[in-house]
């Protein structure tokens, strides 16, 4: 996966968002093919979910604050706020650079 540091200050495939939830919100985050997000959560209690197709739930993560969480697998993630949340989001679109 091939990571530009000029991209990501031009705003070039890249989106960077605030991520604020009041308590039982959730926030879908889709993946696409060769994408990437990374979620930071700076206050409050958030699990992130990811159903494989058709199912149970495939991955389950109660991420600590202040330690980024690295979604690289293409699919839809739920996060849901256990608390109030506050946070940042980046997400990289796939396809070609």
């Amino acid at each position: 996966m091939q990571f530009s540091m000029l991209n990501l200050i031009a705003g070039r495939k890249h989106q960077f968002g605030a991520l604020v939830l009041m308590r039982g919100e959730t926030f879908l985050e889709t993946i696409e093919d060769g994408g990437m997000a990374v979620v930071i959560v700076l206050k409050g209690t958030a699990t992130i979910t990811r159903q494989r197709q058709g199912a149970q739930v495939g991955l389950h993560l109660t991420p600590r604050r202040g330690e980024p969480v690295w979604l690289t697998s293409p699919g839809t993630y739920c996060v849901v706020a256990k608390d109030h949340v506050v946070g940042m989001r980046m997400l990289r679109t796939g396809g070609e650079p």
